[in-house]
């Protein structure tokens, strides 16, 4: 989860293009204004400003070439949003649509965990953490498609599930996207004023 930093008396540089910039240049499949961009402002590959990271943005918008071209540029395939979703749940929501079955098998093939389940993101409506195939609509042709391809590419070595924080701008912005990487799963960061932050939260003096 993104840090709260209310109060740290922080603030992020003003970037010479906003992050709708950012995304765009995924949105729309164009990897060398993204490479400028990046190369201008501190804008990192798999920065989650709370609609999802560009993998998603990539997988959404049906731009495979960009999904390739993120992966190879350092993008985690199993990063989740604030719902839990990975690539892989958005190209399965939306599987029934030309194009996202092929961005769905192009995502196995490079390692992307079909057992990973979202958050409990709608627990009236529909509870429950959700596998990739159980967020696909309710139609027996599409989700045999998707059978099929876990099927396939069952034997592939599948990445792991990367830190929580590995979209989260302060962190990346604070101890850069490699050193992210190496943190696991469970691992949770020592951050500066998070002993101060806990004591006021729960209203003890120092």
């Amino acid at each position: 989860m993104p840090r709260d930093m209310s109060g740290t008396g922080r603030y992020p540089p003003q970037p010479k293009f906003p992050p709708f910039a950012f995304y765009s240049c995924v949105r729309l499949g164009d990897p060398d204004q993204l490479k400028m961009i990046m190369e201008t402002d501190p804008y990192y590959v798999t920065q989650d400003n709370g609609a999802g990271a560009p993998m998603h943005f990539a997988t959404t918008y049906k731009q495979l070439d960009m999904v390739h071209h993120l992966i190879r540029a350092g993008a985690e395939v199993n990063q989740r949003d604030d719902k839990g979703f990975t690539a892989l749940h958005r190209a399965a929501y939306l599987a029934q649509y030309e194009g996202y079955l092929e961005i769905y098998e192009y995502l196995l093939s490079e390692g992307a965990d079909p057992t990973i389940k979202t958050e409990d993101y709608d627990p009236y409506l529909n509870p429950g953490k959700k596998l990739p195939i159980e967020v696909a609509i309710d139609d027996e042709s599409v989700r045999s498609k998707i059978l099929a391809l876990e099927e396939k590419y069952k034997d592939t070595p599948k990445a792991r599930e990367p830190h929580a924080d590995i979209g989260d701008w302060w962190a990346l912005y604070d101890y850069g996207l490699d050193a992210i990487k190496t943190w696991s799963k469970g691992y949770k960061h020592p951050y500066p004023g998070s002993y101060i932050i806990l004591c006021i939260a729960a209203k003890n003096p120092l």
